[in-house]
């Protein structure tokens, strides 16, 4: 009978430590890692376990480092068409956190394994020959917000590295880092970068609402130049003659016509023409003066005469140019008008015909830029 009893407590005994010896062995590696995961995936991802081998077999045998274990926290959810990882990565002090994006999970966890390894040790892909693992098809991957390198990877990977004595799962030679690719850096079609075109000719329509008695046109050529900031422009306008007719006695006035030449000056705005479009100049302020000859000639007296007096004016408003192609622009300028010498036409026995007043002007040409 004790005989029998002995048995049965030894097979016991046998059979306990067959389940526990598993489980202590996998408590000790896992704690022997370098790394501590906490993983959450949809049913159907790749789970904690899966990610946590691939992470070992990215860095092969290798101990906590005396500053501790990395904490890595990743959660692979649903986005759009696609799934979003978000890791999040620490150690004493020191913390970091990037968003992923791809089509698939496993793509996700693959790229979340990559990650963690990365952190703990920057030469762990090219020991594990897992260069290819760019390759795969993560559909619009890219980190939301970079993180830096650990403080202990900065220094490793400032320093010269000392002889490795190769673990048991890597390759007998470490191939050489490529140099990461250089991005060619895409430059705008129009706005700013078009500015090498030093000079302009342009021509085209002015409408105008106060130097004469009704609304007003005007053909206007100009020729500019690109200064540093600043855009100089030279121009002239030519006014066809309108009637003003007289207030105080109907069917009795003058044809006036004008013929100015102006200097302007513009600040050109970069930063505010990458607000707009890229495509967009924009020359904001810009000033300038008017000069010309006003001439009237009158009708419905008995004795009409004519007279010319001198036309000065000051100009203040903005301009923004549509870049159509490298040599050609649309160009729009708003300004107000601010007459200093205005001339007073007057008939006799008649009075007053006209005035000019402040006005405001709207302008739209084409330009080419040389």
């Amino acid at each position: 009978m004790r005989t029998s009893r002995g048995r049965a407590r030894a097979l016991l005994f046998a059979i306990v430590a067959a389940c526990v010896a598993p489980l202590a062995s996998s408590a000790a590696r896992a704690d022997d890692r370098p790394f501590a995961l906490r993983w959450t995936a949809p049913a159907g991802c790749p789970e904690g376990a899966a990610v946590g081998a691939e992470i070992t077999r990215l860095l092969g045998d290798q101990s906590p480092p005396s500053s501790g274990a990395l904490r890595a926290v990743g959660a692979i959810a649903p986005a759009g068409s696609g799934f979003e990882l978000h890791i999040e990565l620490s150690r004493d002090g020191w913390s970091s956190a990037r968003t992923v994006r791809g089509a698939t999970c496993r793509a996700l966890a693959d790229a979340g394994a990559l990650i963690v390894a990365m952190a703990i040790d920057p030469e762990a892909a090219a020991r594990s020959g897992t260069a290819a693992t760019d390759d795969r098809s993560i559909a619009g991957a890219r980190p939301a917000n970079p993180a830096p390198e650990p403080p202990a990877a900065a220094a490793r990977a400032a320093e010269p590295a000392p002889p490795r004595v190769p673990s048991r799962s890597a390759p007998p030679s470490v191939p050489p880092r490529s140099p990461p690719p250089t991005r060619a850096r895409a430059r705008p079609t129009g706005g700013s970068v078009e500015r090498a075109a030093l000079f302009r000719l342009g021509l085209g329509g002015m409408s105008d609402l106060g130097t004469m008695q009704r609304m007003s046109g005007a053909i206007e050529p100009w020729a500019g130049v690109v200064v540093g900031p600043a855009r100089i422009e030279a121009g002239a306008s030519f006014w066809p003659g309108r009637r003003a007719e007289s207030a105080a006695r109907p069917g009795t006035g003058g044809t006036i016509d004008l013929v100015a030449g102006s200097l302007t000056a513009c600040a050109l705005l970069p930063p505010l023409e990458r607000a707009v479009r890229p495509d967009v100049e924009v020359d904001v302020p810009c000033a300038g003066v008017e000069l010309g000859r006003m001439h009237a000639e009158g009708y419905g007296v008995s004795d009409p005469g004519e007279g010319s007096g001198v036309w000065v004016a000051l100009r203040s408003g903005a301009a923004a140019s549509w870049v159509v192609a490298p040599w050609m622009r649309l160009r729009l300028r708003l300004e107000a008008v601010v007459p200093l010498e205005r001339p007073r036409f007057v008939i006799e026995g008649v009075g007053e015909v006209h005035e000019p007043s402040v006005a405001a002007r709207a302008a739209l040409g084409l330009e080419l830029a040389l």
